[in-house]
């Protein structure tokens, strides 16, 4: 990957949640059965993507197993206020309110070089089943509250929408996690830089959201 792409890669949203997305057959863990184009399969991650009417950015979508339950990866995923640690350019990240299974967290996204930081405030919403093990977090962007931010030095996303759905899988322990993202980053970022790069990004986000899982699960066997 170029430098350029390198620069344009941090412009994807992490913040490892959520959907604003429509249905997207991923429901059943099957993408292809709504239309998802599957690209490549990078390090054990299946990569897919599927136009979104009226938007220049397409969404993308990453599949993987996880050699723990759905729970395990849902506490990784949902902690939000240590995202710094292990989420790839995110520079702030922390909670803003929690009710019931919503929580409203504001992160900060830190760009090299020209580019501004995007920041945002995103409504997540969680959907735990324990007696199926199915696990899916929802997110989508608060345009409300995002739009009281500063805009002073940081780029407001003109939509970021995804979710994480995670399951597990029958006769093991192990678990089955999709992750699925839209983004349209906001200010001039050209489509195909932005998508090749994003393609990229979300094999690295579900890469890291995996390692994190093992390194916690080694913490605490």
């Amino acid at each position: 990957m170029g430098h350029v792409q390198r620069v344009v890669v941090y412009l994807v949203v992490l913040v490892a949640c959520g959907t604003g997305l429509a249905a997207t057959g991923a429901e059943d863990g099957q993408p292809e059965a709504d239309g998802w184009e599957h690209l490549r399969r990078v390090d054990g991650i299946e990569l897919y993507r599927k136009p979104v009417a009226g938007s220049r950015f397409p969404a993308l979508l990453a599949r993987s197993h996880m050699e723990v339950a759905a729970e395990n990866v849902f506490r990784v995923i949902s902690d939000y206020d240590h995202f710094t640690g292990f989420v790839p350019a995110v520079t702030a990240s922390r909670v803003l309110e929690r009710s019931g299974v919503n929580t409203r967290v504001y992160q900060r996204l830190g760009l090299p070089m020209l580019f501004a930081d995007r920041h945002y405030v995103i409504r997540a919403t969680d959907t735990l089943d324990e007696a199926s093990g199915l696990v899916r977090v929802n997110w989508q962007l608060d345009e409300q509250r995002s739009r009281a931010l500063s805009p002073a030095d940081a780029v407001l996303p003109e939509t970021f929408t995804g979710f994480w759905r995670l399951a597990d899988t029958p006769g093991s322990s192990g678990c089955e996690a999709i992750y699925a993202i839209h983004v349209e980053p906001g200010g001039r970022v050209p489509a195909w830089l932005f998508s090749r790069a994003a393609e990229r990004y979300v094999t690295d986000v579900v890469e890291a959201v995996r390692r994190q899982v093992m390194l916690r699960a080694a913490q605490h066997p």
